[in-house]
């Protein structure tokens, strides 16, 4: 077998893993990239040249940081800010997270934003006596159409800004103003397909509690400084000349030090699981690369002439596959060929990476497995003695995913 098949056969033996459900997906993906390191299709020393640093030192300072925000009672506060200001009213309620939940993670990872609203979200909805799978479908959706709208709002953002060498500031000016029209389309959908009913019983008891108490509460003013440095640290992330790596590494150092003598062990703030499976993509995507197989593909598409619609094929295409496949390694193995189509193309500008993003997006709320917060609320919902299946999320996601795919199409149509 050539080098090019043998990357393409660990693309899908990946994608079967993580069908399948089988093993973490990180130790798929560190798995499959062991594989290649053996078969010699990369050296060790090239795998480890095709890792993106900056992109792992930002998603480990901003866990690191969020960690430290919550055992400040941050997010426990936002919870019961939520409660009061539902009112007592299950549709207030849905609204209140939806905008919670827009907001939050365009600043914050999608996933950490589910993790951290979702146990709040659940005890205001269980109050009421409704049943909060409704809402936590609506939060889903929120999430990924929220994080669209900067660098840091969700993991193929990071990637997408990273490859296209998009400032903090210039990733919000691409992907904010269509994230807004996303999840205004979202807004229209929800009343529509979504009514809070009766709380079901649940399976099994409820194993969460609550904590009694935030060891951190008293440093809760310095860590929203620091947490608000950071973001304006990667405003002005051009004229400081740093990575946005950089930038999140100190505010999680300066975070440690404002919490030492209060916090627990910092590791724990840490998703090992993301890292190592962004790790392993990163290895199999350069795999991929070097074995020719994104330079065919390019090719390929260059021929088909297609012109002003090519960012639009690439945003029904991500979308679609988004759909079925988790969008993270699916927009890795997407970044070289739009980077390929760009240099064949000039002039198509920043419209395939907003393409890209918008694909990635859209077809992450499709199903229960498009986007790792998908997966995330899934697992909340079921320790919670809750089941989110898959066919009662697919009406939502679809829904969904129809509406927000046409805007998305006629958005990038406009731009082009």
């Amino acid at each position: 077998m050539t080098e090019a098949q043998i990357s393409l056969a660990g693309l899908v033996i990946l994608y079967v893993f993580l069908i399948g459900d089988w093993f973490h997906r990180a130790w798929a993906a560190l798995g499959v990239a062991a594989l290649l390191v053996l078969a010699r299709v990369v050296s060790v020393t090239e795998a480890i040249s095709f890792i993106n640093f900056n992109t792992v030192g930002l998603l480990t300072g901003m866990m690191v940081l969020v960690g430290l925000l919550g055992e400040a009672g941050l997010f426990h506060r936002l919870g019961q800010s939520a409660e009061r200001l539902s009112r007592g009213q299950p549709q207030r309620l849905l609204w209140v997270f939806f905008i919670f939940t827009a907001i939050i993670s365009a600043f914050l990872d999608n996933v950490t934003t589910i993790l951290l609203l979702s146990p709040a979200l659940f005890g205001a909805a269980e109050e009421m006596d409704v049943d909060p799978i409704p809402l936590l479908m609506v939060m889903v959706a929120a999430s990924n159409l929220g994080g669209l709208a900067t660098l840091v709002g969700d993991p193929p953002n990071i990637l997408i800004g990273t490859a296209a060498h998009l400032s903090f500031n210039q990733f919000v000016s691409v992907l904010g103003p269509p994230a807004v029209i996303l999840l205004a389309g979202l807004a229209l959908v929800v009343p529509r397909h979504l009514k809070a009913g009766q709380n079901p019983q649940r399976a099994v008891a409820d194993p969460y509690q609550p904590p009694k108490t935030f060891p951190l509460a008293p440093r809760l003013i310095p860590l929203l400084g620091i947490l608000g440095a950071v973001l304006a640290a990667f405003i002005l992330q051009r004229p400081l000349h740093l990575s946005a790596g950089m930038i999140a590494a100190a505010g999680a150092a300066l975070g440690i030090v404002a919490s030492v003598g209060r916090t627990g062990k910092i590791w724990r703030s840490v998703d090992w699981g993301t890292l190592g499976f962004f790790v392993g993509i990163f290895v199999l995507v350069g795999a991929l690369e070097h074995g020719g197989v994104i330079r065919h593909l390019a090719t390929f598409l260059a021929r088909q002439n297609l012109g002003p619609w090519m960012p639009v094929a690439i945003l029904v295409g991500s979308a679609v596959f988004s759909a079925l496949l988790d969008n993270v390694p699916l927009v890795a193995a997407m970044i070289p060929l739009v980077e390929r189509l760009g240099q064949m193309h000039p002039g198509y500008g920043l419209e395939l990476w907003t393409a890209l993003a918008l694909g990635a997006a859209i077809g992450g709320n499709a199903t229960i497995i498009g986007a790792s917060a998908n997966v995330v609320a899934q697992g909340m919902a079921e320790e919670r003695g809750y089941r989110l299946e898959f066919r009662r999320y697919l009406p939502f996601g679809l829904t969904v995913f129809s509406v927000t795919l046409v805007l998305g199409v006629i958005y990038v149509m406009v731009i082009g």
